[in-house]
């Protein structure tokens, strides 16, 4: 029998931006409104928020290295910038298409599933409620990074995922878009590798190429059915 594991952002679902557009709100409530069309300010706040997904710093030294790049009369609270990415979700947060059908055929077919994604506990958890349901938490494992304290492409992360599937690792399919974090983590820690190229982005050439490349999510279908079947 074989597992599949999913990334979830960008893979099961997208949230447009949430955490970048809670860092403009926060700003807005701070005093120090920023222009969304301003291309540096965007890649400043993209690159505190990849290091923080990444776990490299805490999200309490994102919001500090944030407001003093604001020069914000007062510094930035962890709480409140929380309960802004919370107000977010349901106005932003999306499912990829064809992922609810996707999971409930895997499920169908006894085909174990589970989530593997890098981020913050509550965020994700919430994330993944409104792109694939309420009760997904009840039918397959959500494994998010801050709780695991590994973050792909760490192969403990990796090796959580196996562990929650109870599958051999050469039994056990990632799904994810992030070539290094995603498909070279998963090789890494000797998993299969399914690259989602939904995106249509150049795959790095010092990157391991993927076992599979599919472009939607009904491919994965067909090649559960066809190619990586038990």
């Amino acid at each position: 029998m074989i597992a599949i594991g999913f990334d979830f952002d960008h893979t099961l679902g997208v949230d447009n931006g949430l955490e970048r557009k809670a860092m403009y709100a926060y700003a807005a409530e701070l005093g120090q409104p920023l222009d969304p069309t301003d291309a540096a300010w965007r890649k400043r706040i993209e690159d505190l928020l990849a290091i923080f997904r990444a776990g490299t710093i805490t999200m309490d030294d994102m919001l500090a290295h944030f407001t003093e790049a604001l020069a914000a009369p007062q510094p930035a609270r962890a709480e409140r910038w929380r309960e802004i990415c919370y107000s977010l979700v349901d106005p932003l947060v999306r499912p990829i298409d064809h992922a609810r059908e996707l999971l409930d055929k895997l499920r169908a077919r006894a085909i174990p599933t589970a989530v593997l994604t890098n981020g913050w506990t509550p965020l994700q958890q919430k994330k993944i409620a409104r792109a694939l349901g309420p009760d997904i938490a009840q039918t397959m494992p959500i494994l998010v990074s801050d709780a695991l304290h590994a973050y792909k492409p760490d192969p403990a992360a990796f090796a959580a995922l196996a562990d929650a599937l109870r599958t051999p690792r050469e039994r056990l399919w990632y799904v994810g878009d992030n070539p290094r974090g995603d498909v070279a983590g998963a090789l890494a820690a000797g998993l299969r590798a399914v690259w989602f190229d939904w995106e249509n982005q150049s795959y790095p050439q010092d990157a391991p190429p993927p076992t599979l490349r599919i472009a939607s999510l009904r491919e994965l279908e067909t090649l559960a059915e066809n190619t990586i079947a038990p």
